[in-house]
């Protein structure tokens, strides 16, 4: 029986070059929806999300990200912050980037995790109060090139065992 979610997992792929064209807004929205509606511990959302859509606002963000100067070149970028306070915010975030990445990549539109924390400038040039630090940021677009390839993968037995360490699952 066909899994349209694990095929979409099994074939996701992190991009770095985008070919410039817009997203639709409709997609857009989609993809920053599935953040909102991820799941929370303790249903607490200790997140803000910020659509940036405005090139020249993609070309700031791509230079105040050590690691995502392409963001400089995606049609969009999502901002994931979360609240300073919270215990599981960033556990929190990272599953709402995940379901990002994930439905960005159902519609066809690739991304890429951008950033790990350290994201200062990011905060403060896209106005978020100081009670928020800023994860991550994932730029949106349409690939460059055609993906092609395989995920290269360690061999399933060596990541996966059954009830305990070491013991294959059959």
């Amino acid at each position: 029986m066909a899994n349209q979610i694990y095929d979409t997992v099994r074939t996701v792929m992190a991009v770095r070059e985008y070919d410039g064209k817009a997203v639709p807004d409709d997609v857009l929205r989609r993809v920053v929806e599935a953040a909102h509606q991820t799941a929370s511990a303790s249903n607490l959302q200790p997140w803000h999300f910020i659509l940036v859509r405005d090139r020249e606002r993609l070309r700031k963000l791509g230079s105040l990200v050590r690691t995502g100067g392409y963001t400089a070149g995606a049609a969009a970028a999502v901002i994931v912050a979360y609240e300073k306070g919270s215990r599981l915010a960033v556990s929190d975030c990272s599953r709402a980037i995940q379901d990002i990445i994930l439905v960005a990549w159902g519609d066809g539109v690739a991304s890429n995790w951008t950033g790990a924390g350290g994201l200062e400038g990011v905060r403060v040039e896209f106005g978020l109060p100081d009670t928020y630090d800023v994860l991550a940021v994932v730029p949106l677009g349409y690939p460059r090139r055609r993906i092609l390839g395989r995920k290269k993968r360690k061999p399933f037995d060596e990541v996966v065992s059954a009830e305990r360490f070491g013991a294959p699952l059959a």
